[in-house]
């Protein structure tokens, strides 16, 4: 069993920070992470900085080109999207493994006793940590709602797997019309999608001014997405 002065489950921004501030302060810091696709948290990897990178490249697609060259184009994107995200993880990395007072675990967490985590690594092999602080920055997942045929479906994806499709698709349905879903909507119809929002309400965007909201559906229609409002999916 290996003592630390801390141990910080999840490296996401919360924790990379924490661990950064207290190995600096002299702790000795355990920090555990699940996946080796997810150091440094949410917005390197699966949220601000790929989207955004995709978002630019939309904004550049070639119009008035052939389908196959709309897809070769995108395919390169999602290329370019996945040297920015592992040069950005692999800093992130780095800047804690090469802190003599941080040890990151790549494995599964879970609690033994109150100041014990055993933390499952690659294979059969398990490390057992003890510490007087425990910090839990596990993050959130995509919700699934519970639509019949939605389980398991290989043509279903969530606002993170979508950025792993590795063919741009000649038609995509948006369940959705939040911010996320309008942002994959516009950057995918950019890309040269067909794009058709699925929105429950009433009203797009219902947390923002009608004004905006209004104006932005307007956009967003000049673009070619089709909504499609009062939807039950």
């Amino acid at each position: 069993m290996k003592q630390y002065d801390d141990i910080i489950i999840g490296f996401g921004k919360g924790g990379k920070t924490l661990a950064a501030e207290l190995a600096r302060q002299g702790h000795k810091v355990a920090m555990i992470e699940r996946s080796d696709k997810m150091y440094g948290g949410t917005c390197i990897n699966i949220g601000c900085i790929p989207t955004k990178t995709l978002v630019h490249a939309a904004k550049l697609a070639p119009h008035g080109v052939s389908w196959t060259d709309q897809k070769n184009y995108y395919a390169q994107a999602i290329r370019q999207k996945e040297d920015v995200v592992s040069l950005l993880r692999q800093k992130n990395y780095d800047n804690l493994t090469h802190h003599p007072n941080i040890t990151v675990y790549t494995g599964t967490g879970s609690f033994t006793s109150p100041d014990k985590v055993e933390v499952s690594l690659s294979g059969r092999e398990k490390e057992t940590l003890q510490a007087p602080r425990i910090f839990i920055n596990t993050g959130a997942e995509s919700i699934i709602p519970p639509i019949e045929g939605i389980k398991g479906n290989p043509h279903v994806f969530t606002s993170t797997s979508i950025m792993e499709l590795k063919e741009l698709p000649e038609k995509l349905a948006v369940i959705g019309g939040g911010y996320v879903g309008l942002e994959f909507a516009s950057m995918y119809a950019s890309f040269g999608s067909q794009v058709t929002v699925l929105e429950g309400h009433a009203d797009l965007i219902p947390r923002e001014d009608r004004d905006v909201a209004d104006i932005v559906k307007d956009v967003l229609e000049k673009k070619g997405i089709t909504f499609r409002m009062n939807a039950k999916v």
